[in-house]
């Protein structure tokens, strides 16, 4: 005889809530890398750095601002799924602009050199918000939203 004992290991306690937590994480590290690369006298490298600070800095905003919203108005927090979902699909097709926009800039649609690094700072931080919120879109339509 087996005995079989089902365990819900459920982490977050929302979809909201994992995205929040998941590009705070995100955003910190951003910033983190940023100032490491900045560290470094080099102009391509402090490009990049520069991005990684920016975009870090506003992932960490868009991640932990409703949050602090609700608490200040002492609202309760009501999941809407469908809305999300649609928020993350415009959301992905923006990343792609953001990634593409990274590409001219690195193959030198400006002829300053530490533009390069900009572009790479772009692509990655870009490509990475492009497949997070598609992941996210994609999890949330499974789900039935």
């Amino acid at each position: 005889m087996k005995f079989e004992k089902k365990v819900n290991l459920k982490m977050f306690k929302s979809i909201e809530t994992e995205i929040s937590f998941i590009l705070t994480v995100w955003g910190i590290s951003s910033m983190i890398g940023g100032l490491t690369f900045l560290y470094f006298d080099n102009p391509f490298m402090d490009a990049i750095g520069f991005q990684f600070l920016i975009w870090g800095f506003i992932d960490t905003l868009i991640a932990l601002a409703p949050s602090i919203y609700r608490k200040l108005r002492r609202s309760v927090h009501i999941e809407n799924l469908t809305k999300l979902k649609k928020i993350l699909i415009i959301n992905s097709l923006l990343d792609l602009g953001y990634v593409t926009i990274g590409i001219l800039i690195f193959i030198g649609i400006f002829n300053i050199n530490e533009y390069n690094g900009h572009g790479i700072g772009v692509i990655i931080q870009g490509s990475f918000l492009a497949l997070f919120d598609t992941y996210y879109a994609v999890k949330i339509n499974g789900k039935g939203f």
